[in-house]
Order: C-alpha cells, then sequence, then structure tokens
C-alpha cells in the first residue's frame, strides 16, 4: 500500500480474517533507501522509457533563488510559481490551481524542463474565465470545506486550493460556509457584485459551475512557467500568506 508522498516509503498491512470479521492486524513501513535491492528488470523498463527525451528534458529552462516545494496546506513555493507566471501570461487578476500533492521539491539553482513537467506533468491549456465576488466567496468555501470537514468522509484533496491575488483570513474550525471572515482581492475587499477576471488550469482550478466567458488563454502551462523563467531569471519565489488562520 502506498504510504507517504513522493514515493519514499511503501507500508505493508496485514490483516487477519475470522468468519468475514477483521480481528487483528499488523503494520510495517518500509523506507525506500539505497538499501533496497535494485529490480534490474524494472530499472531496464524505464532506462528504456526515458532515453528518447533524456535530452529534451535536460534542457536548463532558467533558475530559481529558492526551494520551490509543496509541503504546506495552505499555499506553496511549487504552485506561487505556477500562479506567478499564469498571472503574467495573462494579465489577469486572480489565479487559480488544484491543491496538488505530487512533485518532489527542486533545490535552488538551475530549473530544467523536466523540473517543470515535475510541476504540472499534465501541462493543460491556462484558460481565464470571469468570476462574480458571491461566485469567488463560494468557489473557496467549498474547497475549505472539501479540506478541512470535520467528516472525514467529506473531505477531498488534502490541500487548500492554491490562489494567487488574494487573501483570505480563515477560521479552519468554524462550520461550513463560515471559514472566510475576511477576503481581499489585491488588497481590496471583495465586493460581491463586481466581476473579477481570473487564470486557471484544470477544472479543479475553477469547477465548471463557476463564471463565464471561459476562453484558452493560447499558452499552456509549462510554456508560461518558461516565458517567466527567460524574463525573470532566477525567480525568488515567497509564501504570501495567502491563507492566514485567525
Amino acid at each position: 500500500m502506498e504510504s507517504g508522498c513522493l514515493g519514499s516509503f511503501l507500508g505493508r498491512l496485514d490483516l487477519t480474517l475470522e468468519n468475514g470479521r477483521i480481528t487483528g492486524y499488523s503494520h510495517e513501513l518500509v523506507e525506500v533507501s539505497d538499501s533496497l535491492p535494485v529490480d534490474a528488470r524494472m530499472q531496464e523498463l524505464v532506462q528504456q522509457a526515458v532515453q528518447p527525451y533524456r535530452e529534451e528534458f535536460s534542457q536548463k529552462a532558467g533558475e530559481t533563488a529558492t526551494i520551490l516545494d509543496r509541503n504546506n496546506i495552505l499555499e506553496s513555493t511549487m504552485d506561487n510559481f505556477l500562479l506567478q507566471s499564469m498571472l503574467h501570461a495573462t494579465g489577469a487578476e486572480l489565479a487559480f490551481s488544484n491543491g496538488w500533492r505530487y512533485g518532489a521539491p527542486i533545490i535552488a539553482g538551475p530549473v530544467t524542463l523536466n523540473d517543470l513537467y515535475n510541476i504540472i506533468p499534465m501541462n493543460p491549456p491556462v484558460q481565464t474565465v470571469q468570476l462574480k465576488g458571491e461566485e469567488l466567496l463560494n468557489m473557496l468555501e467549498e474547497n475549505l470545506e472539501k479540506t478541512f470537514s470535520p467528516d472525514p468522509y467529506s473531505q477531498q484533496g488534502g490541500y487548500v486550493k492554491r490562489c494567487m491575488g488574494l487573501k483570505a483570513f480563515i477560521k479552519i474550525e468554524a462550520p461550513k460556509g463560515n471559514r472566510i471572515q475576511k477576503l481581499f482581492v489585491n488588497s481590496q475587499e471583495l465586493e460581491l457584485q463586481r466581476t473579477y477576471n481570473a487564470a486557471f488550469v484544470t477544472e479543479q482550478g475553477v469547477p465548471q459551475k463557476y463564471g463565464v466567458s471561459r476562453a484558452d488563454a493560447g499558452v499552456k502551462a509549462i510554456e508560461a512557467m518558461r516565458q517567466d523563467l527567460e524574463k525573470h531569471s532566477p525567480v525568488s519565489i515567497a509564501l504570501l500568506g495567502t491563507f492566514t488562520a485567525v
């Protein structure tokens, strides 16, 4: 069974069944390390799959002055880089992506094309949409409920939706629909009836039921990040306090 993240552990769970009921169990956590023997056939298959792309994916796309990772529930430097590149590519006020949990950290220094696919391997198109302030509030409340619901069967994803261009003060323990205490868009308090221009990737970023005038921005996620690196290397990406628990 999968345990931990980024392939760092394998879990073994042994169950004892008697008359259709679980009467006992034991669990072992196995660290994936250099001490484990290499499976020669699997290593050969991996090398065969990677070889046609090795030269292209090793190309340097730019540099980062800060570590890019996805280790935080509320916000991450890796996603802030992706969101920043989407804003630069589209000129939108807001940017959204899903709170993905994959992607090994990228250390400060050169960034390769392989690193960019590590951030968002499906390379979706960047899209734009117009959102009313009320929709924006409802979308974020829905996402916070999926992340922090006291009912574990109502939880989905594990990380808060990644956002840039807004700042929300939240009470994580508040009931459904009441977690956001104050919401600002680019330093201005949210106006429920105002329309905001947003960029996003995948429907996990902005679900289909929210917004109008969806359009393809004419650039894919990888190209947006490459353009950002070409113009701003080395990039320095910080945590902005997009969601602040109060």
